[in-house]
């Protein structure tokens, strides 16, 4: 457990002291928000329609910003290859750089929920707390797979682009089910698909992070 908390330690202290991956995540999340609404002239239905996809097209574009940065700062460092050469099992490892990455975007999100709401004059109810559990999940989906596959994808010339091909096919069923039960969530009405979905997502996140994790040791020893 030191191991892991000794990765996310050293990635915040970097992160706070740069502030280059959340500085850029803020600035496209804002851009994306912004072109949005003062591009297209749509209805307040048809806004509530898409308002899931919209926030949901902010999360993750904006951390794949942070998973490519996410290695590469530890390549650029030397610290990977430190890393594979401690006694440490690759498996700590591994949840020590998803967990950093899950809390960076986990912040970024509350961060810029609440601009959302107001350049898109959202109504809030009880029912929209469950963005958070939802949030969560989608987060956990998509880092949980794409911390893996930027480690493959560092030891490429083409980090960027082969990171890209790997993680979206296999993301996009969280990713759809993320966006349906947030649209359903500010829409203020939960369709009778809501748990089930629910379910899915918790279960998708359960089994790639076992398989991440079991994985992540032929990663590290390239």
């Amino acid at each position: 457990m030191s191991v892991i908390w000794a990765i996310i330690r050293k990635d915040f202290q970097m992160e706070f002291r740069t502030k280059e991956s959340i500085t850029a995540m803020w600035i496209f999340s804002l851009l994306i928000f912004v072109i949005f609404n003062f591009t297209f002239e749509i209805s307040r239905l048809l806004l509530l329609q898409i308002s899931g996809g919209l926030l949901w097209v902010a999360f993750i574009f904006s951390g794949m910003l942070g998973l490519n940065r996410s290695f590469q700062v530890e390549k650029e460092n030397g610290n990977l290859r430190g890393l594979s050469l401690t006694p440490a099992d690759p498996g700590l490892i591994y949840f020590g750089k998803f967990l950093s990455t899950t809390f960076f975007m986990l912040i970024f999100e509350a961060l810029i929920f609440p601009l959302f709401i107001i350049f898109y004059d959202i109504q809030l109810s009880l029912v929209t707390l469950w963005i958070i559990p939802i949030s969560i999940l989608g987060t956990l989906g998509f880092t949980s797979l794409g911390t893996i596959l930027s480690a493959v994808a560092i030891h490429t010339k083409q980090q960027q682009i082969l990171l890209s091909l790997l993680l979206w096919p296999l993301i996009t069923p969280i990713i759809i089910w993320a966006v349906k039960t947030t649209g359903d969530v500010l829409s203020g009405e939960l369709s009778a698909a809501f748990q089930p979905v629910m379910v899915r997502m918790l279960v998708f996140d359960v089994i790639f992070t076992t398989i991440s994790y079991l994985l992540f040791e032929y990663v590290v020893q390239e």
